[in-house]
């Protein structure tokens, strides 16, 4: 087995054995995720004998593709879109953020049963402390979008003790709704248009966009970063393009702007400490990571 992380690279095959700890994504769809090599590198750093594979699962199919994994020996799982919420009712044991959250991204079989937890409101944190200290626990916080990945975010940002976060989403009524679950957090939704997020912007420290936006070259025309506040930051969940066209233009204007593959790697080192008891070292991964995607991006 390959034990330098930086010899790996993710077209790189390997057998596993018979005692190969065997862990894996469910989504659908899973086939361009970077999970996998991200976790072959985690496990490189400790010398680990382990195996990380995607599976491809329907929604219909969840219960059944859980059971069966887990009955054969599976010792871990991570769950991406559309199941983590599917997945509350599936798993005999929430923590107590995936219960605050409403969805579950990693699962533990031990003893015979399944244990579910939520680390991307843990890896949102981990990330921006690392790429821009604290300092945005005490300014208001722009959300962009709704769905399941603000859900994280939100508890994130709540939980941090930030005095405001205003979210914003394309369907006003999502933004309540989510204003309404989490209502001991001060949550103020707004609809996602120019003028209204005109008013809020000087005031803003950090912007996320936790929508898809950006995934394949949109843009976010409701947003003027030129009225961000001068010490505003901005931070796209998207990882893959690494430059958005939002935080192209952030940098643009002057303000500091982060991706989602840091993101990315703390939640993945928080399941990975879950499965194994080790924390792995994230930056280096995170640098692999990086250095793979620009290369890659450059070749297509």
């Amino acid at each position: 087995m390959v034990t330098d992380p930086e010899a790996l690279s993710p077209e790189e095959k390997w057998h596993p054995g018979g005692e190969t700890a065997v862990y894996g994504i469910v989504g659908d769809p899973v086939k361009h995720s970077l999970s996998p090599w991200m976790h072959r590198l985690f496990a490189a750093q400790r010398g680990l004998d382990t195996v990380y594979v995607p599976f491809p699962v329907r929604t219909a199919a969840l219960p059944k593709a859980l059971e069966g994994l887990a009955a054969a020996g599976v010792h871990g799982l991570n769950i991406t879109v559309p199941h983590k919420e599917a997945v509350l009712s599936l798993v005999d044991e929430l923590s107590p953020e995936a219960r605050q959250i409403g969805a579950v991204n990693t699962i533990h079989f031990t003893a015979g049963r399944s244990f579910g937890s939520n680390t991307d409101a843990l890896g949102f944190q981990r990330a921006l402390e690392r790429g821009v200290g604290s300092d945005w626990r005490a300014a208001p916080v722009l959300v962009i979008g709704a769905g399941g990945a603000a859900r994280a975010i939100v508890y994130a940002l709540g939980s941090a003790g930030c005095p405001a976060i205003y979210v914003a989403n394309r369907h006003p009524d999502r933004a309540e709704r989510l204003a309404g679950e989490f209502a001991r957090f001060p949550l103020h939704p707004l609809p996602l248009e120019r003028k209204s997020l005109a008013r809020i912007l000087p005031q803003v420290g950090l912007l996320v966009n936790t929508s898809a936006l950006g995934l394949h070259g949109e843009s976010h025309p409701e947003l003027d970063l030129e009225c961000l506040s001068s010490h505003g930051k901005v931070y796209d969940i998207v990882y893959n393009p690494l430059e958005t066209p939002l935080l192209r233009t952030a940098r643009q204007c002057g303000r500091d702007a982060m991706d989602g593959l840091g993101m990315l790697v703390e939640q993945g080192a928080e399941s990975f400490r879950i499965w194994t008891g080790v924390l792995p070292q994230t930056q280096l991964v995170e640098d692999t990571l990086r250095r793979w995607l620009q290369t890659r991006n450059k070749l297509l």
